[in-house]
């Protein structure tokens, strides 16, 4: 009942925003949501920023989870994201996976992008929580002509695939082994103890927005191989690489449907307003136009 409950207050904010957003200026598909409501590829983040003061609703539904997005972009350089998942959402009955998580995220900007430089962010994912989704990361990214191109590094569940030892284990020991448990049996509290320990691991990929058209298509290379859902039986051998097709029909809300992990179809809605954008009432555009000369 909660799940339901939460899924369709969830879904009213996505309609009153998308509502809202209708006459505001269209997001790129650099800045547009990923499954986990961040500014990013498909289930990657990248090193984009929305515009300040955007708010961000992204639902997505897959058949590991289902996971509901609320992004703020709190700051220029700050973008905060509130989350609850619904993993197994489709109760297959061999799986012990009956969780129900909330979980947060913080991305922050490290370096602007210029003619040479590429943008730089680091984020950490489910900062406060059980860690069913505990990731930290480095990510730039680069735009070229109509690409816009990702590579990062991450940690946690993000340094699961193909994972290599902590470069940062060359600055202290303390970096080299990841505690098995953070954030408390039952979440609420700090992963400070495990953020960007134990192995890491490398992923990108490329969007690319098709000139005059509303439409990008997206490819990445995953890090997250997927082992809680594998020991749980929710999946099966996941492959690393996802595509993806978006679709903005009107400015501000995007349609996105994904390949993922190689055998499965995903899902993506994504609304967005920038709150400080504030239209003019109706005495003011009277007003305005009342000033304006009809012989000049």
């Amino acid at each position: 009942m909660f799940a339901r409950d939460s899924l369709l207050k969830l879904s009213k904010i996505c309609l009153l925003i998308g509502c809202a957003s209708i006459n505001s200026m269209a997001f790129s598909v650099a800045d547009a949501g990923s499954d986990f409501g961040t500014s990013g590829l498909i289930k990657m983040p990248n090193a984009r920023m929305a515009d300040d003061s955007t708010l961000r609703a992204t639902i997505a539904v897959d058949e590991i989870a289902n996971v509901y997005n609320i992004t703020f972009q709190a700051l220029p350089k700050v973008q905060a994201t509130f989350r609850y998942t619904i993993f197994n959402p489709k109760n297959i009955a061999e799986s012990g996976d009956v969780l129900r998580d909330r979980s947060y995220e913080v991305k922050a900007e490290l370096v602007a992008e210029s003619s040479l430089v590429p943008q730089v962010a680091i984020g950490v994912r489910d900062i406060l929580g059980t860690g069913a989704w505990e990731g930290e990361y480095v990510v730039a990214s680069k735009a070229w002509r109509d690409f816009d191109i990702t590579l990062g590094m991450g940690w946690g569940r993000l340094g699961s695939r193909a994972g290599f030892s902590n470069p940062l284990g060359k600055i202290s020991s303390d970096f080299d082994n990841r505690p098995g448990q953070s954030g408390g049996s039952f979440g609420g509290e700090s992963r400070g103890n495990s953020f960007f320990k134990g192995d890491a691991a490398v992923f990108g990929g490329m969007a690319y927005k098709v000139p005059n058209l509303p439409i990008s298509f997206l490819a990445e290379y995953e890090s997250d191989q997927y082992d809680r859902e594998v020991r749980l039986g929710t999946s099966d051998d996941p492959s690393g690489l996802n595509l993806g097709l978006a679709w903005q029909p009107i400015p501000n809300l995007s349609f996105r449907m994904s390949w993922l992990r190689g055998d499965t179809l995903g899902l993506t809605f994504s609304s967005q307003v920038e709150t400080k954008r504030v239209a003019r009432r109706k005495y003011e555009r009277t007003s305005i136009q009342d000033d304006v000369d009809p012989n000049t």
